[in-house]
């Protein structure tokens, strides 16, 4: 794949416990183009988490690679987060919140606070620089977390099921105001969520995991985004449900596969 900025070739990894090994992830193979937005599903306890921490470096593949695009910056540079809570210290105001990492750097230069400046000005917080995150809103919280992140500059932005805390109107609203901010700042994405519709509304496509040990069961290519839609409208899209239905079939059938190896293995 070309312009890629992350690609993943054949990757596996394997758990070794006293009780045996525990095979996680299972010849993986996949790239994300830069300012591609691609998100990654599967069932509960396929590996996502550890998929993740292969990617940031916290694990190492123990068969094939994984290789960034540019290698001279390090992951602390190259990554940046969106866990599922905002993470913003209540005793910061939001601007010490969002200049918290470039100051622990040492690198809060008179450009960075412009740039952050003009982030919370077009994100329509820039007035609530001095308040503290409890005077936030849940939407308007995330939005400060995610502006902390862009602060760094960082090339590829991990969201580990970023919008799970929230109940559902607040995360159909803060997954479309993440999703255009995004989008319109550019930024390359990969989203880890449990959510199908969360999932095609955001993403360009959406790989499928199959159960423990995950491989790549199907990658779906997304027209949305192309339409320069936002997240919200893509729901209302007509072809919305088909592409669910695709997705959601794709993981019902990986299930039933899975159990039913299973069963044959105990009467084996």
């Amino acid at each position: 794949m070309d312009n890629y900025l992350l690609k993943c070739d054949n990757v596996c990894y394997v758990y070794h416990t006293l009780q045996g090994e525990i095979p996680a992830i299972d010849h993986l193979s996949f790239a994300v183009r830069q300012g591609e937005f691609v998100s990654i599903v599967g069932p509960s306890g396929c590996g996502k988490s550890t998929l993740l921490n292969l990617l940031t470096g916290l694990l190492r593949p123990e068969q094939g690679s994984i290789v960034r695009c540019d290698e001279r910056r390090n992951n602390a540079d190259f990554y940046g987060y969106m866990l599922q809570q905002d993470q913003l210290f209540e005793w910061y105001t939001i601007w010490e919140n969002v200049t918290l990492g470039l100051r622990i750097n040492h690198n809060l230069t008179d450009e960075k606070r412009q740039y952050i400046e003009a982030l919370l000005e077009k994100y329509q917080l820039l007035s609530f620089k001095d308040n503290k995150p409890s005077s936030l809103s849940g939407g308007m919280r995330q939005r400060a977390a995610l502006i902390r992140t862009l602060a760094m500059e960082p090339e590829l932005l991990i969201l580990d099921e970023p919008f799970s805390a929230l109940d559902y109107q607040s995360r159909l609203s803060v997954a479309d105001d993440i999703g255009q901010i995004i989008r319109q700042e550019n930024k390359t994405a990969i989203l880890v969520t449990h959510d199908i519709g969360e999932a095609i509304s955001l993403s360009s496509r959406v790989l499928i995991l199959s159960k423990r040990p995950a491989h790549l069961i199907k990658e779906v290519s997304l027209p949305f985004r192309e339409r320069n839609l936002s997240p919200l409208a893509i729901r209302h899209q007509k072809d919305f449900s088909d592409y669910f239905n695709l997705i959601w079939k794709e993981l019902n059938d990986s299930h039933v596969s899975y159990t039913s190896q299973k069963a044959n293995d105990l009467h084996a």
